[in-house]
């Protein structure tokens, strides 16, 4: 047995696995890469959330993990490294709405807006950064089939509640900043977030002064739910 797996093992017993709640990536020219990059993604996930486990301090401090389809949010005694960037940091490259469709293999959906945002791409999550008052960014991607995608670490000092997109489960995490870790890009610390499911897709919005009830409200905006 690895170290790695020696450390989840022992790991494992910490975490109180609540019920899951009911209910990449390049344009068409390229499927060989697209279907590299899936698998990568899904081997990826489970990876970066052992390698978490294993920081000093941290893997004995697992406190509790909050899981939906395609993401993971545990919470931890000691956060992982990470650093804070813009919103804009490592969003990916430009894409259409029709690549980014292919991508997703259904249409991108946006709340009402003014002005109709860019589309950005980077290893099967499609982004858009919403103009409203401040940046909010919208991230959508695959769930996976069952694989953890997103993972996310957040502190003792870090509000993490279930709640309800229509009838589809989500997480609000909210207050002290968050670890974000997503497939082929550094680990950063995140703000308020709001993740949840629908049909397949999981939706993640994110803002520095984003609150519960707008988080929801666009939610409700874009998944009509």
């Amino acid at each position: 047995m690895s170290e790695l797996e020696r450390l989840l093992v022992e790991t494992a017993p910490e975490i109180d696995w609540p019920v899951t709640p009911p209910r990449l990536v390049l344009p068409a020219a390229e499927p060989q890469r697209w279907r590299r990059a899936a698998i990568v993604v899904a081997l990826a996930a489970p990876l970066a959330i052992a390698v978490a486990f294993a920081v000093p301090g941290a893997r004995s401090a697992i406190l509790r993990a909050f899981h939906l389809e395609g993401a993971t949010v545990v919470r931890v005694g000691v956060l992982p490294p990470a650093e804070e960037r813009p919103l804009a940091a490592l969003i990916g490259y430009p894409v259409s709405a029709a690549q980014a469709q292919q991508l997703l293999g259904v249409p991108v959906v946006l709340p009402p807006l003014e002005k109709r945002p860019r589309f950005y791409a980077e290893s099967g999550v499609v982004s858009a950064l919403l103009d409203l008052n401040e940046p909010v960014l919208l991230s959508e991607l695959q769930t996976g089939g069952g694989d953890e995608i997103l993972q996310k670490f957040a502190g003792e000092s870090t509000g993490i509640s279930h709640v309800r997109v229509g009838r589809a489960p989500g997480l609000w995490i909210s207050g002290a900043k968050h670890v974000y870790l997503a497939p082929s890009v550094p680990s950063r610390l995140a703000g308020n977030v709001l993740l949840w499911v629908n049909d397949g897709i999981v939706y993640r919005l994110e803002g520095r002064s984003l609150t519960e009830a707008d988080a929801l409200r666009l939610a409700g905006q874009i998944t009509g739910t």
